[in-house]
């Protein structure tokens, strides 16, 4: 049964591709990211190659529920990109899931222990309060109608900039720049 409450549910692929064959993993990268796009649920593709590392690349997959990325897991279109894929790597993908903002919070294998509750909400407030003000001052500037829409509607596009700036850059910044402290 599908899942009706809001979520975001992520996949992160590590990829290590052999030498001489980085175009065309970023050509298979191009294509499966056009292909995914057909999927229910899809929210977005990010591919990212590892800075000084010629043959590291990792791409995080994000649906808005689990079943929508099962679907697409179970699907013949990925498992047909997958044995391509074969051609490229050097070795299995490595492959973490991750639910919710989860994935902003630098989860690895080696670590013990998750990040407090705490230092989460910490964080999330260092992002959202400023991003609240700046999004909201913004929206009223550029938009002379302001007070003629409703404010449920003006809210509802403050949130939808405020949420794709919070998935990227925002959160992940912050999270690269707080790491020791979260991990403490």
């Amino acid at each position: 049964m599908k899942n009706s409450s809001p979520e975001i549910v992520s996949i992160v692929v590590f990829n290590s591709i052999k030498e001489n064959f980085q175009l065309e993993y970023e050509n298979w990268q191009s294509r499966i990211g056009e292909k995914i796009k057909e999927f229910n649920g899809f929210i977005g593709i990010s591919n990212k190659k590892l800075e000084g590392i010629t043959n590291e690349y990792f791409t995080i997959f994000q649906f808005d529920t689990s079943y929508n990325l099962s679907k697409w897991q179970n699907s013949d279109i990925l498992k047909e990109y997958l044995n391509e894929l074969k051609q490229y790597s050097i070795s299995e993908s490595k492959v973490s899931q991750h639910d919710g903002l989860e994935i902003f919070f630098g989860k690895t294998e080696t670590a013990t222990q998750s990040t407090p509750f705490y230092k989460k909400v910490v964080l999330g407030v260092i992002a959202v309060y400023p991003l609240i003000i700046v999004v909201g001052k913004l929206y009223d500037w550029l938009n002379p109608w302001a007070e003629k829409i409703p404010f449920e509607i003006g809210l509802f596009f403050q949130v939808i900039v405020i949420s794709a700036l919070m998935t990227y850059p925002v959160m992940p910044t912050l999270a690269k720049i707080l790491h020791k402290w979260l991990t403490n």
